[in-house]
């Protein structure tokens, strides 16, 4: 399992083209998502730009996952993948989610 920490470069995203990307973003994580590649996806609501997903595969894998995002190609976003190795699970996370 991993997690990939993805980091938007807000000062370079043109706003004329901001929703557009983000859209086509949104697209990409569903895709994944519906795939069962991504597993949890979320933003972090302190830090404007930033998100997190839980992600299975392997690392190649979403090293090439991450290509497709409308962020990439530009480096309008900044990508890191780490591995995350789950030590407890609590059946009630399912109760937090909102």
């Amino acid at each position: 399992m991993y997690t990939i920490y993805i980091k938007l470069d807000m000062n370079r995203i043109p706003q004329d083209t901001f929703d557009t990307l983000r859209e086509k973003h949104h697209i990409w994580y569903k895709t994944y998502f519906n795939a069962g590649k991504f597993l949890m996806i979320g933003t972090c609501p302190d830090v404007s730009g930033e998100s997190l997903i839980i992600a299975h595969g392997t690392r190649e894998e979403l090293e090439e996952a991450v290509q497709f995002d409308s962020y990439y190609a530009d480096q309008l976003a900044t990508y890191k993948i780490s591995e995350f190795k789950v030590e407890l699970f609590n059946e009630a996370i399912k109760n937090y989610i909102d």
